[in-house]
């Protein structure tokens, strides 16, 4: 509750301000332009209240209320607005918005029947920021939310493998490609699901795109959602090959990321099951 309070009281003084320095601006140019043209003048304050709407329209403030309040639905409804204008469209903040208000409310119980694919569509929401944030920017920002949402989604693919539901684990993999057709974790769980799902040839096909991009990563750098991830495609792969009869190559696959995998507690009882 402080938080929120602070966070109003942030947003009325961010208000007052701007205020103070556009009435501060006409009243220097009323006392020391006296003899400006009436047209000179307006023109002068159309361009400052431009610049101010501007920079309140690109803080997304109302969205950032509806957060802080944990009203998903205002949150959801009003991101999507700013996602189908022409003006903030192309814009990737809005669509964080929109993901984190899905995410957040297809854990309710009592959500309406128009949210009951809000997880899902979290990941569409995402797909669409990553594909707008050309910097990068927006992706650093929330990436902690980010980090979150992967390891929820690794969390159903586990559960589904646990149970050896591979079909049902396939689907929620594919997902993990709204975090870019290049992210190098998904391939090594999709190439194994698919090859427990018969489908051997694209099965080989995956884990070479994956063996290309693991080449050109830096797993020091990588954030442990992102490990996570990679070491449960690496172990289902190296399972797969143990089953398959290519035990050295499935211990050479544990041996390749185990330097980066150490400070995960699963890690070891993983790797003993391949190589020891």
């Amino acid at each position: 509750m402080i938080k929120l309070f602070n966070l109003y009281i942030y947003i009325a003084f961010w208000e007052i301000s701007q205020f103070i320095c556009i009435l501060g601006t006409v009243i220097e140019v009323i006392i020391s332009k006296k003899n400006i043209m009436k047209k000179t003048i307006i023109l002068t304050l159309s361009l400052i209240f431009s610049a101010t709407l501007f920079a309140q329209q690109g803080s997304y403030q109302d969205l950032l209320i509806f957060r802080a309040d944990g009203d998903w639905d205002k949150l959801i409804k009003k991101s999507e607005q700013y996602t189908l204008s022409n003006k903030t469209k192309k814009d990737a903040e809005p669509y964080y918005y929109l993901a984190y208000g899905l995410y957040k409310i297809s854990y309710e119980a009592d959500r309406d029947d128009k949210y009951k694919n809000a997880y899902k569509d979290a990941f569409n929401a995402v797909g669409k920021m990553l594909r707008y944030d050309k910097s990068g920017d927006i992706q650093s920002k929330y990436s902690e939310f980010l980090g979150e949402l992967k390891l929820s989604l690794l969390e159903l693919i586990e559960n589904d493998l646990d149970s050896e539901e591979y079909r049902r684990a396939f689907g929620w993999t594919m997902r993990l490609y709204k975090f870019g057709r290049d992210y190098t974790p998904a391939y090594f769980l999709e190439a194994a699901l698919r090859h427990r799902n018969d489908d051997k040839s694209t099965a080989r096909i995956k884990w070479e795109t994956g063996d290309k991009l693991l080449a050109e990563e830096d797993l020091s750098t990588w954030p442990e959602s992102d490990k996570r991830i990679l070491m449960v495609g690496i172990y289902q792969t190296a399972q797969v090959l143990t089953e398959n009869l290519q035990a050295d190559k499935a211990k050479s696959y544990m041996n390749l990321i185990a330097p980066y995998m150490e400070d995960i507690e699963e890690w070891s009882d993983l790797y003993d099951d391949i190589v020891n």
